[in-house]
């Protein structure tokens, strides 16, 4: 059975953290690279994963791959140099694109919920939505049922690996926090100071006066009379 500091240190299992973490970094970069390049390829690959059927859906995509371009870079260089700071804004950059999934969700659900509509209801859909040549083609096709179930497993299976990937991040940035362990300062056996101890040789041993002066409360005089020069 795998021990709990392995466990925290792994993803999937048997995964190492910065491993995984590199790995998906460079999926992020590679991903957002490609809907920068080439819309089309991107749309027609990950449009079920990253959602976008609607004006509001696109915009909300488009910021979310564009930042997952800078904050993928950072991530990958973060744990090939073992930057911290730079790994921290890779861990912003996931919350921020689970925001974008949010804001895709808002603008998606309700053109993918009723795809019907586009063939039943096309005045009171386009009435309500505007004009969607995408929607009104799925609808057309008889493909409502296949892409609403499509969508709505792929997109929030990737959600859940993003929520997976910010824990491990922040488990990671943890990890990178410790002190090391040959750093560690131990707390010492130290004593409280209500003993001490004075050498045997010292003039104040010799003369008589030892343990005379060493300690006495405040505002009273020293036993043996006011202080002098030893």
């Amino acid at each position: 059975m795998m021990s709990p500091e392995v466990s925290r240190n792994t993803m999937f299992f048997c995964v190492p953290l910065r491993l995984a973490i590199w790995v998906s970094a460079i999926v992020t970069t590679l991903a957002s690279l490609l809907y920068i390049l080439n819309y089309a390829t991107f749309v027609h690959l990950f449009r079920d994963f990253a959602g976008g059927f609607g004006n509001g859906g696109r915009i909300a995509t488009a910021i979310g791959e564009y930042a997952g371009l800078f904050f993928g870079i950072l991530g990958v260089g973060g744990t090939w140099y073992g930057r911290r700071d730079w790994i921290q804004s890779f861990y912003v950059g996931l919350y921020f694109r689970l925001l974008c999934f949010a804001v895709m969700y808002y603008f998606d659900i309700p053109l993918v919920a009723h795809c019907e509509d586009w063939v039943n209801n096309l005045r009171s859909a386009t009435d309500t939505y505007g004009w969607n040549e995408l929607m009104y083609h799925i609808a057309m096709h008889g493909d409502c049922e296949s892409t609403r179930d499509r969508f709505f497993v792929l997109s929030l299976l990737t959600v859940f690996v993003h929520m997976y990937l910010v824990s491990a991040t922040q488990r990671y940035l943890e990890y990178m926090g410790r002190l090391p362990k040959h750093l560690l300062r131990m707390p010492k056996d130290l004593t409280s100071g209500a003993f001490y101890s004075s050498s045997l040789g010292d003039r104040s041993a010799l003369d008589g006066h030892r343990g005379m002066f060493e300690h006495h409360r405040v505002g009273e005089e020293p036993v043996g009379g006011a202080p002098y020069m030893v």
